[in-house]
């Protein structure tokens, strides 16, 4: 079983595993299509050596959605554990204006904007967490 919840940031124990970036576009919310777990996710990914949270929802939202032209904040963090020990990750809710081309075609197969969550969602109990946090978010 996988459990997922919100923490604060001083709970975190140091690094980040993780950034998700719910993202809205065109009335609807952008998920990308993952070429190997095969189901819908949002925009999400690994901060690299040296980059912080920020840099790195930044960067994984450009690199998987093409994003262009965009307004980006920080949400919450929050813990994941599938069984085998917790990690932590940053979610981020972003407002797209621009979408040019994906560059992260090796990961992403394609990107989409949904009016609703997906169905076929890949890590669904991660995403389908982050995506009513985002959402109650975004409605204020």
């Amino acid at each position: 079983m996988v459990t997922v919840e919100l923490i604060s940031g001083d709970m975190l124990p140091g690094k980040l595993s993780y950034v998700v970036i719910a993202a809205r576009h065109d009335g609807g919310w952008l998920f990308v299509r993952h070429r190997r777990r095969g189901g819908w996710e949002l925009p999400a990914g690994h901060p690299d050596e040296g980059e912080d949270s920020i840099e790195a929802a930044v960067r994984e939202l450009t690199e998987e959605t093409g994003a262009l032209d965009f307004v980006m904040e920080p949400v919450s963090y929050y813990s994941v554990n599938a069984g085998q020990g917790i990690q932590y990750g940053r979610l981020f809710l972003a407002e797209v204006e621009t979408l040019g081309s994906l560059t992260d075609t090796d990961e992403i197969e394609g990107v989409r904007v949904f009016r609703r969550r997906p169905r076929n969602l890949s890590l669904p109990e991660v995403m389908s967490f982050l995506y009513t946090v985002a959402r109650r978010h975004q409605a204020g």
